[in-house]
């Protein structure tokens, strides 16, 4: 069996400690983070619940729409309005939930593929 090293597109691992933070290689973020083409952006919105089409519809026309977009919604896994889903669709990208600690492997996951991925990711509640 052969074995291939996979590293992902946009930069170092991504982690969510539990603590409040976020982690990509030496770097700490302590406040929500929107990843775009290996890019860290600011996040306006204080919670997920605050994104909306409007969110991303400036973003589709500066970057185009990537084929998924991950919402790492805190410690927990929380669903948004289903319109938000049909906006995102109507670019032909999907959209998933789920807490930032799986958002965060899944965005390593589909980075060593090769995929074009965004994510938004809020850091988990300090424990």
């Amino acid at each position: 069996m052969q074995f291939q090293e996979n590293s992902p597109a946009g930069g170092a691992a991504w982690s969510a400690d539990g603590k409040g933070r976020l982690k990509n290689g030496g770097t700490v973020y302590e406040t929500p983070v929107c990843l775009i083409g290996g890019r860290v952006f600011p996040v306006s919105e204080s919670r997920p619940e605050d994104l909306s089409a409007e969110t991303f519809e400036k973003l589709f026309a500066e970057h185009g729409a990537p084929e998924v977009v991950l919402v790492g919604t805190g410690a927990k896994q929380r669903f948004l309005h289903p319109r938000l889903n049909a906006a995102l669709a109507a670019h032909g990208a999907g959209i998933e939930y789920m807490s930032t600690a799986a958002a965060c492997r899944t965005l390593l996951m589909l980075q060593s593929e090769g995929r074009e991925v965004w994510a938004w990711l809020w850091p988990q509640e300090a424990v």
